[in-house]
C-alpha cells in the first residue's frame, strides 16, 4: 500500500511540476511574431518582385508601355528592363534581383546606356539589396532605389505584411509536449513504486502488485486526448498534412500570395474549393501566374477559381481551374 501511494504522489508532483514549466517557458510558446520587412523583397521570385516594383510606379503615375510582340502586362518575360511613361516622358525602370545583391557602378551604367537607346530621358534602378558606396556618381538623372526605401512604397501591396513569418505553435503541438510530460510522471512514479515494492516484504507486494499497476497509466492517458488535433476526414494525398489547422493556414497562406499578384485586389476562399479573386482590372488575366502558386499545394491544385472583375465592369464572371480533379 505504501509503494502505491509514494508512485502516486511522484506521479502528481512530477505532472503538475512539468505541466507549470511548459507553460511558463516564453520563449517557445509565445515568441514574438517576425514583421515583414524589407529583406523579404529578396526572397521573392523576379517576376514577382518587378510586379510589386510596377505597382509601387503605378501609385507615382507611371504606366508600363507595351510594346510590339510583349507581354501584356509590360513586364518582360527574359528579365530585361521596363520601359515607363509618365505624361509624355520615358523611363527605364532597371530591376537588378538577387538575394543579399550590391549593385555597382557599372550595372548603373549599363542602364544608362540602354535608356539612351530605348529613348528614355531618366533611368530608376531598383533592388531589394544594397548600393555600392558612389555607384551612381557623376550620373545625372539616375534615381537608386534600395531594399528599406522600396519597402514603404510596395508595402500596402503586400497581402497582410505584418503577419507572423511562420505560424505560432499549435495547440496539438502543445498537447503532445503536455502528454510527453505526463507521460514522463509515469515513468517516475512507476520506478518509485518498483523500488518501494523491491524493498518491502514480498507478502505484501504481491497482494498490491497488480491492483496498483494500472492506476498511474489510466490517469496518464486522458492527458493526450483533450489537446489531439482534429484530423480531416478527407482521403490522404501524398506530401498533405491532415491536421485540419495546418491545412487552413496552407489555404491562407495560398490566397494572400494570390493577393500580391498584378491584377488582382485581393483573393479569399468562398468555400473549401473556390477561390474567388477579385480583380483589379477588367482585362487582367492572371491566372498563368495564378496556378504555379496554387499548384505547390497539392489539396488546393484543382481548386475552382472564380475570377470576379472589378465592379462596374460588363466582363461576365468567369470559372475556371488550373488542374482537372
Amino acid at each position: 500500500m505504501i509503494a502505491i501511494l509514494l508512485g502516486l504522489l511522484v506521479f502528481i508532483a512530477v505532472g503538475i511540476g512539468l505541466t507549470f514549466k511548459l507553460r511558463g517557458m516564453p520563449v517557445a510558446a509565445k515568441a514574438e511574431p517576425a514583421k515583414r520587412g524589407a529583406e523579404q523583397l529578396s526572397q521573392l521570385r523576379w517576376r514577382d518582385f518587378a510586379r510589386l516594383v510596377l505597382q509601387a510606379m503605378h501609385s507615382r503615375g507611371y504606366r508600363p508601355v507595351i510594346e510590339a510582340g510583349g507581354p501584356t502586362d509590360g513586364i518582360p518575360t527574359d528579365g530585361s528592363d521596363i520601359l515607363l511613361t509618365r505624361g509624355g516622358e520615358k523611363v527605364l525602370l532597371s530591376c537588378q534581383y538577387g538575394t543579399g545583391a550590391i549593385v555597382n557602378a557599372q550595372v548603373i551604367s549599363a542602364a544608362v546606356s540602354s535608356a539612351s537607346l530605348r529613348g528614355a530621358e531618366r533611368v530608376i534602378v531598383v533592388t531589394p539589396g544594397r548600393f555600392e558606396s558612389g555607384a551612381a556618381a557623376g550620373m545625372a538623372l539616375v534615381e537608386l532605389i534600395d531594399g528599406e526605401t522600396l519597402w514603404p512604397e510596395v508595402r500596402p501591396y503586400v497581402a497582410h505584411p505584418d503577419e507572423p513569418m511562420a505560424p505560432a505553435p499549435s495547440a496539438s503541438a502543445s498537447g503532445k509536449s503536455m502528454a510527453m510530460a505526463w507521460g514522463g510522471a509515469v515513468v517516475a512514479g512507476g520506478i518509485v513504486w518498483a523500488v518501494v515494492n523491491g524493498i518491502m516484504p514480498g507478502d505484501t507486494a504481491a497482494t498490491t502488485d497488480t491492483a496498483a499497476t494500472p492506476t498511474p497509466v489510466a490517469a496518464a492517458a486522458p492527458a493526450a486526448s483533450p489537446a489531439a488535433a482534429p484530423q480531416d476526414d478527407r482521403p490522404a494525398m501524398p506530401g498533405v498534412p491532415t491536421d485540419v489547422r495546418e491545412l487552413d493556414e496552407r489555404r491562407k497562406e495560398a490566397a494572400n500570395a494570390v493577393a500580391t499578384l498584378f491584377g488582382v485586389n485581393r483573393a479569399l476562399w468562398s468555400s473549401q474549393s473556390t477561390l474567388m479573386v477579385y480583380l483589379s482590372s477588367p482585362d487582367a488575366d492572371p491566372m498563368n501566374d495564378i496556378c504555379p502558386l496554387l499548384e505547390q499545394y497539392p489539396e488546393l491544385a484543382a481548386s475552382r477559381i472564380q475570377l470576379q472583375p472589378p465592379e462596374g465592369s460588363n466582363k461576365q464572371v468567369r470559372f475556371t481551374h488550373c488542374r482537372a480533379y
